[in-house]
C-alpha cells in the first residue's frame, strides 16, 4: 500500500529534527530546474504567482535565491511540514521503525519537488501545484510533473501490493494520471464527516487532520490491505458502511 499527501504551507526549520539521516529527493534535478524558473522572476511576479501579499513575496524571494546556497537550513520533509495534516501523522512521536517503514510506504506531493520520501532533505520554499507556471512541459506545474510522479507512483505501487490510499487533496491528486494508475491498482479515496445536527458533513480543518491521523494508523500499524484501513478509529472515528460507496471508505464521528 502506498499513501500519499498534500504537503503544508508551514514549514518549521527552526528547530532540529529528530532523526540525522536525510535522504536526496527522487527528483531533486528537476525541482532544481524549476527553482532557475523561479529565480527569473522579480517581486511583483511572484506576489501575482503565488497570490500572496508583500511581507509573503519577501520571504518567498530569499527562499528561491537562497535554494542553492550550502548554509540554507535542510529537513527530512515529514519533519519540515507544520501543517494540520502533519499534526495529525505526528512524525514526531514514531519510532525509527515507523520511520524508515514510511520511507517506503509514505509520499507527500509537492509543487517544487513532486514527490518526497518521509527522510528526503528540503530546504524552505513555497510553491503550490495550481501555480501557473510556464515551463519546459508546458504552462502550469500540472504538465511539468504529471508524467514524472505517475510512473513513480506506479512503480512504488508495483512493489507494494498496487493499492493507493489517497490522501491528498484533489489540487495535488490533479497531479497525477489517475486514469492511468486505475489500470494496475486499487485507489482508496477516504472521506471524512462530522455529526451535525442536520446530519453528516465535511469540515475542512477535520478532514485535513483526519488525513494524517489515517497516514499514521496505517504505518504505525503496518496496514497492507484495504480490509484493514476500515479500523481506524482515531480520535473518535468509526468507518461507516453506510455512506461508504466502493473505493470511498467513509468514517464519521
Amino acid at each position: 500500500m502506498i499513501i500519499t499527501l498534500s504537503p503544508a504551507k508551514l514549514m518549521n526549520f527552526g528547530t532540529p529534527a529528530l532523526m540525522q539521516e536525510l535522504t536526496v529527493a527522487p527528483f531533486q534535478e528537476k525541482a532544481e530546474d524549476l527553482n532557475t524558473l523561479l529565480m527569473r522572476l522579480d517581486m511583483d511576479a511572484i506576489k501575482r504567482l503565488m497570490k500572496i501579499n508583500p511581507t509573503q513575496a519577501i520571504e518567498v524571494f530569499q527562499y528561491i535565491h537562497g535554494f542553492d546556497d550550502e548554509r540554507t537550513p535542510r529537513k527530512q520533509a515529514v519533519f519540515a511540514y507544520n501543517g494540520i495534516a502533519f499534526s495529525g501523522l505526528g512524525a514526531g512521536s514514531m519510532t525509527a521503525s515507523d520511520l524508515h517503514y514510511a520511507q517506503s510506504r509514505l509520499l507527500i506531493q509537492s509543487g517544487l519537488y513532486g514527490v518526497l520520501r518521509p527522510l528526503d532533505a528540503i530546504k524552505p520554499y513555497r510553491l503550490e501545484m495550481q501555480a501557473k507556471l510556464r515551463n519546459s512541459s508546458g504552462e502550469n506545474l500540472y504538465a511539468y510533473w504529471r508524467e514524472a510522479t505517475t510512473q513513480y507512483l506506479s512503480k512504488a505501487l508495483g512493489e507494494n501490493g498496487n493499492v493507493w490510499l489517497n490522501l491528498a487533496s484533489d489540487e495535488y491528486t490533479k497531479a497525477i494520471d489517475v486514469k492511468t494508475i486505475s489500470k494496475h491498482s486499487q485507489i482508496i479515496t477516504p472521506v471524512f464527516k462530522q455529526q451535525t445536527d442536520s446530519g453528516y458533513r465535511q469540515v475542512v480543518v477535520h478532514t485535513k487532520k483526519a488525513r494524517g491521523l489515517l497516514a499514521r494508523f496505517v504505518l504505525v500499524n503496518r496496514i497492507e490491505d484495504t480490509e484493514s484501513v476500515k479500523a481506524f478509529d482515531y480520535e473518535g472515528y468509526t468507518f461507516s458502511p453506510r455512506l461508504s460507496n466502493g473505493n470511498e471508505y467513509v468514517f464519521v464521528r
